[in-house]
């Protein structure tokens, strides 16, 4: 039972731009992304707080002193994303748009070949979870508004960067 009283934090360092070359020897810029797992009295301080809310840095870890983050989403157990239109922190079956939780393409078969088509005006109803982190939510997506003295990379090492 201990297992569900961890949020898996994946914190976006935004303010940091990172080139590397792709597979097709393009130069790309990117932000990187550090995952670290929040538990006891750090995952009780995140409960209730909402998309838009901003957080110490130390309630996602005890070396991010001087860090103040902003949550930007996050997802369930069963990977339903958040929405920050919807409150509270329960499940709710809506009639959606493009966007967050929803592609909005279709794909249609036509002579042996799956084409894809987006079309407009088109919605769906899907199940999407409230803006409000709760014991449901396992994946709490954060971005960095102010930093610290310790880079990220030195907090977390420089090999675990990787989700772009």
């Amino acid at each position: 039972m201990a297992d569900d009283r961890v949020f898996k934090a994946v914190v976006n360092d935004s303010t940091t731009k990172v080139e590397r070359k792709n597979a097709k020897d393009a130069v790309r810029t990117y932000s990187p992304s550090y995952q670290t797992d929040v538990e006891g009295n750090n995952y009780n301080a995140l409960l209730g707080k909402k998309i838009g809310d901003e957080i110490p840095g130390e309630n996602v870890h005890e070396d991010m002193t001087g860090y103040t983050l902003k949550v930007t989403g996050g997802s369930d157990k069963t990977g339903t994303p958040m929405r920050s239109d919807l409150h509270g922190g329960g499940v709710n079956a809506v009639l959606v748009g493009p966007g967050v939780g929803y592609k909005g393409k279709r794909y249609v078969r036509k002579n042996g070949k799956v084409y894809r088509y987006k079309y407009g005006g088109i919605r769906r109803r899907r199940n999407l979870r409230g803006n409000t982190i709760s014991t449901d939510t396992r994946q709490i997506n954060l971005t960095v508004v102010k930093k610290g003295s310790r880079p990220l990379g030195d907090i977390f090492g420089a090999g675990d960067q990787g989700s772009e």
